[in-house]
């Protein structure tokens, strides 16, 4: 583990980052960052928090989905989303189900009430598309969703290669 009092007094032996411009990792984090902040305060007009868009899109594409499958697909807490989901039940926009294969489990599906809600999201999120998307010719719109698309199989299968501790090992070991 590196120690945050350590010095480094010869700036030469720093490793040559990857300038951001190049960075996968940075750019990626840092288009999400501004991608939230403004999907933050277009839904604020709609009384919905970002969460709250996230959760309800996420029942939407898969009805029955399990209260813990969302909060992983969320990248969230099982509690913090269970909080969340309350405040979705009580505005009469989901319901929970029991599960039929597992009595401790629930399942989640929106009501008929959420439909224009959810209309609402999809239609701000094609707005912002449009916008995000602005200047870029029908062939790079094309050639960036295919690339962000290989991109997403390549991680997942990455994902799986190595266990989630031995990452965590060597991070701590440097």
């Amino acid at each position: 583990m590196i120690s945050s009092d350590s010095k480094v007094s010869d700036p030469a032996a720093l490793p040559i980052l990857i300038p951001e411009q190049e960075s996968l990792g940075f750019l990626l984090s840092d288009n999400l960052r501004l991608i939230r902040r403004i999907a933050a305060r277009s839904f604020e007009k709609y009384q919905l928090t970002l969460a709250q868009a996230r959760a309800l899109l996420g029942i939407f594409r898969w009805p029955g989905i399990r209260q813990v499958d969302l909060a992983d697909f969320m990248e969230i807490q099982p509690i913090s989303l269970a909080r969340l989901l309350d405040q979705l039940a009580e505005t009469k926009l989901i319901e929970r189900r029991p599960d039929p294969s597992d009595r401790r489990a629930f399942q989640l599906y929106l009501t008929p009430a959420a439909a224009p809600v959810v209309k609402l999201i999809n239609e701000a999120s094609r707005e912002f598309q449009g916008k995000a998307l602005s200047g870029f010719t029908e062939e790079q719109k094309n050639a960036l969703f295919y690339g962000l698309n290989q991109l997403r199989e390549n991680l997942t299968l990455m994902s799986k290669e190595v266990p989630d501790n031995q990452i965590s090992n060597e991070v701590n070991e440097k």
